[in-house]
Order: C-alpha cells, then sequence, then structure tokens
C-alpha cells in the first residue's frame, strides 16, 4: 500500500515536472519570437545623472540654492543637490512617455534658463532680476520654448518645437504591464501607437551603447533623452535591437529614422536585426560613428568619428538633410575541406563592408586578441589606432603570411585569377577600407573596370603584396594590385591555416571554400 501511495507521488510529481518544462519552453518559443517596446517606469521617478562641477550659475529645483555640483535629469533637465534627489522624485514630475491627454502641453522646468533667452509669447528678452526668486521663469522639457512666469499662463498647446517630426508624442502612446506581479520580469512595455497627425512625420530612434568611447555613449544617450521622447532613445546594454526595432511593428506603415550611434560592428548587428524580423517598412540607417574605422560611415558621409563638438541638435539637424540610399549586403559561405572523411561545420556570416585573407586580417587578429586580454586598454580611438600601427609594422618584419597566393585560389564569376607573389587579398562592397584608405580609386585606368559604388551589386578584388604596401596604400604611396570585379566571388583556402576576417571580426580560417553572394540591400541614409 505504501509502495502504490509513493509511486502515486512520483508520477504526480514527474505530471508536475513535464507540464513545467511544456509551459517554460512555450514560454521561451513566445519570447524568441515576440517582441516588445520596453519603457522605464515612471514610478522610478527622475533619471539623474551627478556633474562634479557646473560651468554655469545653477540653482537647486527643489530647495533653490546655488549648486557647484549636483544632479541633473537628463529628461526634463531639472537640477539638484546631492542631497535632494528623492525629494525631487516626490515633487516635482518628469517628463512623460506616454499620457492619456488627447493634447500636447507644455512640461514647464522652473529656472537655469539660458543666457539671452526670449519669450516666445511676448518675444521679450527674459532678463535677469535680482529682486526675482532664484528659480524664475520657465522652460519647456519638450519645445525648448522659454518664457516669463506671467506669459507662460497663456500659452496654447506645445508643438514640441524643431523637430516634432522625429518625436512620438506622449499622447500618442498606450503602455501596458507584462510578467508576473510582484516579480523583477515585470515592466512597462508600449501597447500601441497611432500617428500624431504632423505632415512628413518620420520619428527617429536613436540606438547606442552606453559603454562605447570614453563615455560618449552615455552622454549622447542622455542628451538624446532631452530632445526626443525618452522611450525613443536605446541603450543596447539593457534593450535587444530587436526590441527597439518594435516600433517599426507598431507603426507598420510610418518610416522610421534609426541613427546608430557605434562602429561598423555595431552597425552589422543591426542591420542583422532589422533583417530577421522582417519588417513591412525597414527604417532607414543614419550613423553617428564611435568606432574606429567607420570605413561605412565614412562612405555615406557621416564622417570619420564623433568628436563630441557637436550637440544633439546639430545631429537632429543633419540628419535631417540626409537622403535615402541602398547599401548592398552580401552572404559569406564557408564549407571546409574533409580531413580523414570529417570536416569542421559549415559557417555562414554577414558582409556590408569588406573580406581579407592573408595580411590584413592579420593585423586585425593581432588586435582582436590584445584587446581581448586588456578590454580596458582599448576604450579610446587614438589609442586603437596606435595598435593598429604597432602590428602593422610588427609584421613587416616577421611577415607571418608569405606566399600565401601558393595556398589561395580566386575565381571571380566563376573564371580563376593567376595570383602573383601576394600575402593577402581584400573583397570590397564600399570604397573605404581599413579606416579610410580609399584603394582602388574613383577610376581605374582599366576601361574593363568600373567605378566601384555600395549598391551595385558588384565586388572589388584587389591583392597586398605586404604590409609595407598596406603602409603604402594608407598614405597614398602605391597602388593596389586589381584582381578585378564580380558579382560572386570564391576563395579556395588549402595547404594550411590563414588569418582572416568579415567586416573587422577576425579569426584563424582553416583549408576550406568561402564563396561571397549577393544577399540584399540594406536601407540607409547618406550625405553628401
Amino acid at each position: 500500500m505504501a509502495m502504490d501511495s509513493l509511486g502515486s507521488a512520483i508520477l504526480i510529481m514527474l505530471s508536475f515536472l513535464g507540464l513545467a518544462a511544456f509551459f517554460m519552453s512555450l514560454y521561451r518559443k513566445y519570447r524568441l519570437k515576440h517582441y516588445d517596446v520596453p519603457i522605464r517606469d515612471p514610478r522610478k521617478g527622475h533619471r539623474f545623472f551627478m556633474t562634479d562641477m557646473f560651468t554655469s550659475t545653477i540653482y537647486c529645483n527643489v530647495d533653490e540654492c546655488q549648486l557647484v555640483h549636483g544632479a541633473k535629469c537628463d529628461t526634463c533637465g531639472i537640477y539638484v543637490d546631492d542631497h535632494s534627489m528623492k525629494e525631487a522624485n516626490k515633487k516635482i514630475p518628469c517628463k512623460t512617455v506616454s499620457s492619456k491627454e488627447s493634447v500636447m502641453h507644455h512640461h514647464w522646468v522652473r529656472g537655469n534658463l539660458p543666457l539671452y533667452s526670449d519669450c516666445f509669447i511676448c518675444e521679450e528678452e527674459i532678463e535677469i532680476d535680482d529682486s526675482q526668486p532664484a528659480l524664475a521663469n520657465l522652460k519647456c522639457a519638450w519645445c525648448k520654448r522659454t518664457a516669463h512666469d506671467d506669459c507662460a499662463k497663456k500659452s496654447s498647446a506645445c508643438d514640441l518645437g524643431d523637430f516634432r517630426k522625429m518625436i512620438v508624442p506622449p499622447y500618442c502612446i498606450e503602455v501596458k504591464w507584462v510578467g508576473i506581479k510582484g516579480t523583477r520580469q515585470r515592466h512597462l512595455v508600449v501597447k500601441n501607437v497611432r500617428h500624431p497627425a504632423i505632415e512628413d512625420w518620420s520619428p527617429l530612434l536613436v540606438i547606442a551603447n552606453r559603454k562605447s568611447g570614453s563615455n560618449e555613449g552615455e552622454i549622447l544617450l542622455q542628451q538624446f533623452r532631452g530632445v526626443l521622447n525618452p522611450a525613443q532613445v536605446i541603450d543596447i546594454q539593457d534593450i535587444s535591437p530587436e526590441n527597439a526595432l518594435a516600433w517599426c511593428n507598431l507603426l507598420p506603415y510610418v518610416t522610421f529614422k534609426l541613427l546608430i550611434c557605434g562602429g561598423d560592428g555595431t552597425i552589422g548587428w543591426v542591420l542583422t536585426a532589422i533583417e530577421k524580423l522582417k519588417l513591412k517598412t525597414p527604417p532607414r540607417m543614419c550613423i553617428l560613428p564611435l568606432g574606429t574605422g567607420n570605413d561605412l560611415s565614412r562612405v555615406l558621409g557621416w564622417g570619420e568619428g564623433y568628436s563630441g563638438l557637436m550637440d544633439v541638435t546639430g545631429i537632429l539637424n543633419v540628419i535631417r538633410k540626409a537622403r535615402p540610399v541602398e547599401l548592398d549586403r552580401w552572404t559569406v559561405n564557408i564549407h571546409h575541406e574533409k580531413i580523414f572523411g570529417l570536416a569542421r561545420p559549415s559557417k555562414t556570416l554577414i558582409m556590408n563592408n569588406y573580406l581579407s585573407i592573408g595580411v590584413d586580417a592579420l593585423v586585425t587578429l593581432n588586435f582582436h586578441r590584445q584587446r581581448e586580454s586588456w578590454p580596458a586598454l582599448f576604450a579610446h580611438r587614438i589609442i586603437n589606432k596606435f595598435c593598429y600601427f604597432t602590428y602593422g609594422t610588427k609584421d613587416v618584419l616577421e611577415r607571418e603570411c608569405k606566399n600565401l597566393h601558393k595556398k589561395l585560389k580566386v575565381e571571380l564569376d566563376g573564371q580563376e585569377i593567376v595570383l602573383p607573389g601576394l600575402e593577402g587579398v581584400v573583397v570590397l562592397n564600399i570604397a573605404s577600407w581599413g579606416g579610410g584608405c580609399q584603394p582602388w580609386g574613383v577610376a581605374s585606368p582599366d576601361e574593363r573596370l568600373k567605378e566601384p559604388s555600395y549598391d551595385d551589386g558588384v565586388l572589388e578584388v584587389m591583392g597586398l603584396f605586404s604590409s609595407f604596401h598596406i603602409a603604402q596604400l594608407q598614405v597614398g604611396l602605391a597602388s593596389p594590385l586589381r584582381l578585378g570585379q564580380a558579382k560572386t566571388v570564391s576563395l579556395t583556402l588549402h595547404g594550411g591555416n590563414a588569418p582572416m576576417q568579415v567586416d573587422g571580426e577576425p579569426w584563424e580560417q582553416h583549408p576550406a571554400k568561402v564563396t561571397i553572394t549577393h544577399r540584399g540591400k540594406a536601407a540607409m541614409m547618406a550625405l553628401d
């Protein structure tokens, strides 16, 4: 009898575990296929960041004392003393992400106005009067207009200011809670978004990594939250690109613009996420370069690297001048040779910029290994460039890729190319390579080769003789060996390993056949 009871208990337990496993698998499947746009819980109050020293006269929005150092909310712009943050969260509302109002109201913040501000209602200068309290007059956290205290009472609805066509107004956003109540997984997400009836409305999503560069990513995120709806500003340390891009599913017939603050690797990551989601109207990507090479950014006119000299309003004005273009993307299939009847697994990659094998990839691989060992050392663009130069100089003496041409076969559209003594081969989709070098040139002396373009479905293939040859190309003292142009490129490596890289991601490649074919086009924005 006792044995029967024990058996029944075991069966019940196994059934329970089976059901739990089943529902857990369903939940994981749902999470893999379903993406929400998470937003910050408004109950957390302001989003403060600390400032060691204010460069102008600033007063606390809680007790009105003058501040030398303290905290600022990056969303609504209030300033507080270090010890007043909790009180500010209770007494002063922050700029809201969503609202049930049908009209957009100004979000007035008292005091600390910019110098030489004008009242947008009476159009007179807002003068500093010693008889007034320290915190006098108002500034709207949305439209950035300033007003006298008395004049603000006469103001009408807020029109969101100069960048209204890029902003998702709070009254257009409906939110909901998801997850189990009382657990850490419970959070707010965007349930629905409606069109605000703004002419030529094309909202902007900003995607950045707060750890990018020497704190550049964090500063940019803070500044963009102050201008846009904070829900439009995404830190990919907290939210995946797929979740960020769910905005496009909420408004499937609206063309979003997407500002990527990062390097070529971040751009490729987001482009792959866009392709994965199969959006009805893919967003058009703009670039704020924070990486080291930034070759795609250079080709599309966004510059070689963000210097921090331009504020976010200047960046938004530049975005308004950009034009839509298409960027070719390529599939890289790698099929390894069989050794004793066994082969390594095949691999498929995506290429946006370029692929290389040999000496160029060796420099990237050495840099990558060192960066993984000392990640804190490689946080600045100048240090990265110096290390690239060091590894290139080192290989001039060691020549690790000597005689690469003896173990590499290159085929362009099925036709084999006879190789001279090379140490590297580069396949280009864009004209810029190696951090700004344009080796192919704007035109070729060979009439059979046309000017390169990032949207023509054709790749350029060139050969490198040595690391010293790369250095000569960088300063314009040499020309590459132009092997040809093709719609399909095949590289067959045999008789040994060789360093290889795709868009700056390097590895040691074993004998294999590498085939590069056209994958499709990505929607981008470019500057003239």
